[in-house]
C-alpha cells in the first residue's frame, strides 16, 4: 500500500481522459489548472462542477487527486466517507480511500478496507473482474491478482481468468505459475493445444527457461500418454536450440503414439538446416534401426547420405577423406536398393562428387550413363545433362559439353534450367575468350531466374564488362579466363604460371583481386594455410572496394574459426565483416556464428553449430 495514492495519477489518465476531453467551460478550466498542477483552483472549480453531476466519476477521481497532491488526505476521506454513504458498493472509492489512508500512515486500516472488499463484499464474477482491473489500473497487480485467485475461491470455480491470471503471473516473474495457467487453459480444451503452445513458447527464454521446463516435466510425468504436452516440451527444448533433449522427446512421442517415424524425420530434418549432421544421423539411424515398414526407411537412407556429403563441405578446407566416406555411403545406398528412378538424387550427388572433389571423370561419366538410361523425370534427366556437360568441359570436349548445354537451354527457355545451361553456355565462352559470345548468353538470362544464377551471370559480366574496354586489347582478360579454365580442370600448376605472368606483365591491373582469389583458393586446397592468408591479407588491405573484398575477410574469418581454433580473432573479424560489408551475402551466416561464439562465451553452449560449407 505504500506510495499507493501517487498512483491515483494513472487512473485519471485511464478512466477521466474521455471525459476530460469533452469537458467544457467550467469543467474544461478545471481540467486545465489541475493539467497544469494548479490543484487548489483546480479543487475549487470541480466541487462547483460536481454539484450538477455529483455521480460524474471523473470529478470524483480528480477531486480526491486534488486532495492528495495538496496534503489534505482528512478532507479527502472526508469527502469519500460521504459519497460512500450514498453508495456502500463503490468499490472503487473504498480502494481510494483505503490509498488516502496509507498516504496519513494508517496502512492497516487501509490494508482491512481491501481485505473486507476481496474477501468479504464481492460476490459476483462481474465484480471481481472490475475490482481487479481497478487495483491494476493504480498499479496495485498484487492486489489484482489476489482479487481473481479470490474469485476462484469464492465461487468455487478454478477455471475463471486463467489467460488474465497467466499475464499477470508473468507480469510478477512468476512464469512457472504462468505456464501451469497455461496448462490448465489446454487441459479444459484440448483443441486449444497449438495456442497454448505458442503462449508459452512465447514467454520462453535464458531467464525464464528453467522455471517453464520444471512445470513442463512435471507435466508430463502425470500424464505420460498426452501428446499434447509431449508436444509442447518438445517444441520447447528446439526453440532453446538443446536439441538432444528434444531428441530424447521425440523419440518417446514416436514411440508412444506410434507416429512411425514421420516427426523423427521431420526433426532430422531440422537439424539438418542447424548443421547438426551429428544427432541428424543419429535420429535417421532411429528409424532406419525401428522402422523397416515405414515409408521413412528408404528416406532416412537417402538423407543420411546426403548429411554425409553436407558434412564433408563443413570444413575449410574441403575434406577430401570425408568426400570418399560420403561417396562410399551413396554407394552402399545404391548397392542396398538398387539403382532406380525414386534414387535420382543419389546417383547424381554421387557422380558430381566423384567429378569435382575426387577427380575421378570416368567414374562420374559411369554413373551418369546408368542414371540417364532410367525412366527418370525430364527436367533430371536435363540436370544429368549440364553435369554431363560439366564432366565434358573438365575433359576438353568443349564441343560435345556446348552441346549438352544447348540441349537444355533450348528446352527450358524460360525455366530455372534453362537459365543454367544459359549461364554455362556463357561460361564457356568466357573461358575459350569469345568474351562477346558469353556477355549475350549471361544478358539473356531472364531476371525471374534463382539469385544465384542471376548473381553469377551478374559477376561474370560485369568482370568482361569491366575488362574489355579499357584498352584494345582484351589479353590480359583471355589469360586469367583461360587461367581459370585450368583450374577448372584441375590443372592448378599451369594456371598458377598463367596468374603470375598476368601480375608481372600487368601491375595494378584491375584483374588483381581476382587473380588473388584464385591464387588464395588454390593455396587452400593444397592445405597452405600460410599462403592462404598472405593472399587474402593482400586482397584484404589492397583491394577493399573491391567485389572479392567480403569473401576473403568472410573466408579468412572461417579459417581462424575452424581451422587455426582461434574465436577470438574469429570474432573480431566477423565484427569487422559486418561493419565494413553489411550488405553481403555472407552477413546472415555471418551473424549466426557470432551467436553461437557468444553463447560460448557467456557458457550457454550451442546446439548444432556446424558451419555452413
Amino acid at each position: 500500500m505504500r506510495h499507493f495514492c501517487i498512483l491515483l495519477v494513472v487512473l485519471i489518465g485511464l478512466f477521466s481522459g474521455l471525459a476530460s476531453a469533452q469537458a467544457t467551460g467550467e469543467a474544461a478550466l478545471a481540467d486545465r489548472y489541475f493539467d497544469d498542477g494548479e490543484y487548489a483552483q483546480a479543487l475549487e472549480l470541480y466541487e462547483k462542477v460536481a454539484r450538477k453531476e455529483p455521480d460524474n466519476k471523473h470529478f470524483i477521481y480528480r477531486t480526491v487527486a486534488c486532495y492528495s497532491y495538496l496534503e489534505q488526505e482528512d478532507e479527502g476521506l472526508k469527502y469519500l466517507d460521504k459519497k460512500l454513504r450514498k453508495d456502500e458498493n463503490a468499490y472503487d472509492l473504498e480502494i481510494l480511500k483505503a490509498g488516502l489512508l496509507d498516504r496519513k500512515g494508517k496502512t492497516k486500516e487501509g490494508d482491512k478496507i481491501l481485505d473486507d472488499i476481496i474477501y468479504k463484499k464481492l460476490k459476483s464474477q462481474d465484480e471481481f473482474a472490475r475490482v481487479s482491473s481497478f487495483f491494476e489500473a493504480v498499479g496495485q497487480d498484487s492486489r489484482a491478482l489476489e482479487t481473481l485467485l479470490q474469485a476462484r475461491k469464492a465461487l468455487k470455480n478454478n477455471t475463471l481468468f486463467l489467460g488474465k491470471v497467466a499475464e499477470m503471473y508473468i507480469a510478477a516473474g512468476e512464469f512457472d505459475k504462468a505456464t501451469q495457467e497455461y496448462i490448465h487453459q489446454y487441459r479444459l480444451d484440448p483443441s486449444a493445444m497449438n495456442s497454448v503452445k505458442l503462449d508459452i513458447l512465447n514467454i520462453t527464454g535464458p531467464t525464464t527457461r528453467d522455471a517453464i521446463e520444471k512445470v513442463l516435466l512435471e507435466e508430463v510425468q502425470k500424464e505420460s500418454k498426452d501428446l499434447g504436452i509431449r508436444t509442447i516440451l518438445y517444441e520447447f527444448y528446439v526453440l532453446n536450440e538443446e536439441f538432444f533433449e528434444a531428441f530424447v522427446q521425440v523419440k518417446a512421442i514416436d514411440k508412444v503414439f506410434k507416429e512411425n517415424g514421420d516427426r523423427v524425420y521431420k526433426f532430422a530434418l531440422t537439424m539438418r538446416s542447424n548443421y547438426n549432421y551429428k544427432l541428424s544421423n543419429k535420429a535417421l539411424d532411429y528409424i532406419i534401426e525401428d522402422h523397416q515398414d515405414s515409408p521413412y526407411y528408404f528416406l532416412a537412407y537417402k538423407e543420411k547420405t546426403v548429411n554425409n556429403e553436407l558434412q564433408a563441405f563443413a570444413t575449410v578446407p574441403l575434406d577430401t577423406v570425408a568426400i570418399r566416406e560420403a561417396v562410399a555411403s551413396y554407394n552402399e545406398l545404391l548397392d542396398k536398393f538398387g539403382r532406380k528412378p525414386s534414387f535420382f538424387d543419389a546417383m547424381y550427388r554421387k557422380a558430381k562428387l566423384t567429378a569435382f572433389y575426387l577427380h575421378d571423370l570416368k567414374g562420374a561419366m559411369d554413373e551418369l550413363d546408368q542414371l540417364v538410361k532410367l525412366p527418370i523425370k525430364s527436367s533430371e534427366r536435363a540436370e544429368a545433362n549440364l553435369l554431363t556437360g560439366d564432366i565434358l568441359l573438365m575433359q576438353k570436349e568443349f564441343n560435345k559439353a556446348k552441346l549438352k548445354y544447348s540441349e537444355v537451354a533450348d528446352s527450358y527457355k524460360d525455366e530455372q534450367l534453362g537459365a543454367m545451361a544459359k549461364f554455362k553456355e556463357g561460361q564457356m565462352a568466357y573461358y575459350k575468350g569469345d568474351f562477346q559470345y558469353s556477355q549475350e548468353r549471361l544478358k539473356s538470362i531472364k531476371d525471374n531466374t534463382s539469385n544465384d544464377i542471376s548473381n553469377d551471370a551478374i559477376r561474370l559480366n560485369m568482370l568482361i564488362q569491366d575488362n574489355t574496354g579499357l584498352d584494345s586489347t582484351t589479353v590480359a582478360l583471355a589469360r586469367f579466363a583461360n587461367a581459370q579454365l585450368l583450374i577448372y580442370q584441375r590443372e592448378f600448376v599451369p594456371a598458377e604460371v598463367i596468374l603470375d605472368s598476368i601480375l608481372y606483365n600487368f601491375p595494378n591491373h584491375p584483374l588483381t583481386d581476382e587473380i588473388l582469389w584464385e591464387k588464395a583458393n588454390m593455396a587452400l586446397s593444397r592445405g597452405d594455410l600460410d599462403k592462404t592468408m598472405l593472399f587474402l591479407d593482400k586482397i584484404i588491405a589492397d583491394h577493399k572496394e573491391d567485389i572479392i573484398a567480403d569473401d576473403a575477410l568472410y573466408l579468412k574469418a572461417r579459417l581462424y574459426d575452424f581451422n587455426l581454433k582461434n574465436e577470438e580473432l574469429a570474432m573480431k573479424y566477423y565484427l569487422e565483416m559486418l561493419r565494413d560489408f553489411p550488405g553481403s551475402l555472407h552477413s546472415v551466416d555471418v551473424r549466426k556464428r557470432i551467436r553461437e561464439i557468444r553463447q560460448k562465451m557467456y557458457n550457454q553452449p550451442a546446439e548444432g553449430g556446424v558451419p555452413r560449407g
